[in-house]
């Protein structure tokens, strides 16, 4: 009874289960043989190896696109929605609706935390009137590097404040740089614009865009753009939404990243590597509506395929 893996006194669930089990394992023996040996009604045995009531197709169905769903959720960090569950299933050869993801989030208890929208920012507008807006709320481009928005996010680790730039390519919204410091000044946004530079290929015809922040109006960085041939674009004073691309970025970055594992940055080392873990799954691995369910990386890639001429 023992290679059969159960004692005369145990249940008959766990008999029922251990014979199946061992009659998978063992086809030389039947039924009758086994029943005989643990001490189980043949009956009982044989309505639980052959007649049991099968699962409706349908149920079956649902219960397999839960799974499905509840795998490509947690593959997200816990980030996606519906919208975005629906197309990550597609990806993988799994056809659904919205209503349905609904369904079986609600029924998994799969939520998404909340964005909270940031302050509009005083400015006085007198000080920068002749800086002029040449993206106009423009946010859609037809191939990369024609526009780069850049902005900058205060994060408060341990009582010590630190300063990210952050430069996004609105084309397929790709993060082409960023830099962190624990200064907020022309420097780094200088460096953090050159590094996106090169790593660019030195683009022509680029407008970068910004607000009226003092390291971006410096005479050093504004120099740097000219000297570079880069057209120099402003939001209106106190109009968060003529940059909303990078500030919905920082948001997301904030919900995604930052206020979520706070907590492991020991340091700005490990704060560094966080974040440029964090950036490459944007990147690289994050589906984004704006580009049809494709991550900035294979829009981009998808760009240069159909314009081969244009690859940098």
């Amino acid at each position: 009874m023992e290679h059969i893996g159960v004692s005369i006194n145990s249940s008959v669930k766990e008999k029922e289960i251990a014979a199946e089990k061992f009659l998978n394992e063992h086809p030389d023996y039947n039924l009758y043989e086994v029943s005989d040996t643990i001490k189980i009604n043949r009956g009982t045995l044989y309505h639980h190896l052959y007649t049991r009531v099968e699962k409706p197709w349908y149920v079956e169905k649902m219960e397999t696109l839960s799974k499905e769903v509840i795998e490509v959720f947690e593959e997200s960090k816990r980030l996606y929605g519906a919208e975005k569950i629906v197309l990550a299933l597609k990806r993988k050869g799994i056809t659904t609706d919205k209503k349905m993801v609904l369904k079986i989030m609600r029924e998994n208890k799969l939520e998404k935390a909340i964005v909270v929208k940031k302050k509009k920012p005083t400015i006085n507008s007198w000080k920068y009137k002749n800086f002029k807006d040449l993206v106009n709320r423009d946010f859609k481009q037809e191939a990369p590097n024609k526009v780069w928005t850049s902005d900058f996010a205060e994060i408060k680790v341990r009582g010590v404040k630190f300063y990210l730039c952050i430069i996004l390519d609105l084309y397929a919204r790709m993060v082409v740089g960023w830099r962190l410091s624990h200064n907020k000044n022309e420097n780094l946004a200088i460096n953090t614009f050159k590094d996106a530079f090169e790593k660019r290929n030195e683009p022509r015809d680029l407008i970068f865009h910004s607000d009226r922040g003092a390291e971006y109006t410096s005479n050093n960085f504004r120099k740097l753009l000219e000297m570079l041939g880069v057209q120099q674009s402003f939001s209106r004073p106190a109009s968060p939404n003529d940059n909303a691309c990078t500030e919905g970025f920082i948001s997301r970055l904030r919900r995604e990243e930052i206020n979520v594992i706070i907590e492991r940055y020991e340091n700005s080392m490990v704060m560094r590597e966080y974040l440029s873990q964090y950036f490459n799954f944007y990147n690289n691995k994050r589906i984004h509506t704006f580009n049809n369910g494709l991550t900035p990386k294979e829009k981009e890639d998808e760009y240069y395929q159909n314009h081969p001429q244009k690859q940098p």
